[in-house]
């Protein structure tokens, strides 16, 4: 490694070997699920592809979680209070009332029209929404 080329981040050296493991597991738990068809690829070729595909996922989530904020130039020591948090807070708020507007009225009008299954999965989908809601408002309001 030459002088001007940065070093790189401590976070990184332990975040791609524990990613590439995280990965490895998830290949392997997924191709032994009963979601797949058997006998029709080798199973360690499924489990390869898997968790080649998870691989990028699996080391950002290690490194979010091993990464120290002191360490990485210009980030903010408190994220919470930025813009982007307001406009993201604004924006969850937002989407979640049209979720349950939407799927509340969705389920009324396509009950007169379209077969029951859209209207009963629409009710699903809105008291999902509704009960996800409850639990969070109890449990932030304990804390």
């Amino acid at each position: 490694m030459d002088a001007s080329s940065p070093a790189e981040p401590p976070a990184l050296r332990m975040a791609i070997p524990a990613g590439l493991v995280v990965a490895t597991v998830i290949g392997i738990v997924l191709q032994s699920a009963p979601i797949f068809p058997h006998n029709t690829m080798n199973a360690w070729l499924r489990a390869l592809l898997i968790g080649a595909c998870v691989t990028p996922a699996a080391i950002t989530l290690v490194w979010t979680v091993v990464v120290d904020r002191s360490t990485i130039p210009g980030a903010l020591p408190h994220p919470e209070h930025s813009v982007e948090c307001t406009w993201y807070d604004q924006a969850a708020k937002d989407s979640f009332h049209l979720l349950l507007a939407g799927t509340g009225l969705g389920a009324a009008l396509t009950s007169f029209w379209l077969p029951p299954m859209v209207s009963w999965t629409l009710i699903a989908v809105f008291a999902f929404a509704a009960l996800a809601f409850a639990v969070s408002y109890l449990i932030r309001g304990e804390s």
